[in-house]
């Protein structure tokens, strides 16, 4: 998920190439957070899907609530030391 906020040469350690600012530096984002997982999987969803256009909907597919659904179950997870673990692992 790095190439989405950073760019594509900084998954694999390498020196960033970009012309223009990354997303994170725009942003201010120094942690990955529950949202940011959430936009992962919804990048992740919206490629595999069968709209060539983005809309909010694809099919009885609804990324609005698989967006919320991902956060939720991350922020208001009955096991903390999931959620604490899951976060530390994406900002490694």
């Amino acid at each position: 998920m790095r190439h989405i906020f950073t760019s594509p040469s900084s998954v694999y350690g390498e020196q960033m190439r970009a012309t223009r600012t990354c997303n994170a530096a725009l942003h201010n984002m120094t942690t990955v957070e529950a949202a940011h997982i959430a936009y992962g999987c919804l990048q992740v969803r919206s490629g595999i899907g069968a709209k060539n256009a983005w809309s909010e909907v694809d099919g009885n597919f609804n990324y609005r609530d698989f967006y919320n659904n991902i956060v939720d179950l991350i922020e208001d997870s009955p096991d903390p030391e999931w959620k604490d673990e899951l976060l530390r692992a994406w900002n490694m």
